[in-house]
């Protein structure tokens, strides 16, 4: 059984840790990067197949929740 992995990133300087923790005076991002083969490892294109971003959706998403809050 694949289990999703869950790491923390800073979106300032990309540090990871695998728990909480702080950087740049900030809580790091929390981010869930899916199991091995989810198209949450793949990046985001458009219906062309052209690259609309070279992040993967995972950080994406993070980003987006973390503007929300």
């Amino acid at each position: 059984m694949n289990q999703e992995q869950v790491i923390y990133i800073c979106p300032k300087c990309f540090r990871v840790c695998e728990t909480e923790s702080e950087c740049h005076q900030h809580l790091m991002v929390i981010c869930e990067t899916g199991h091995p083969g989810d198209d949450k490892r793949k990046p985001i294109t458009d219906p062309f197949g052209r690259l609309v971003s070279r992040a993967p959706r995972w950080y994406l998403e993070a980003l987006s929740r973390e503007r929300q809050t």
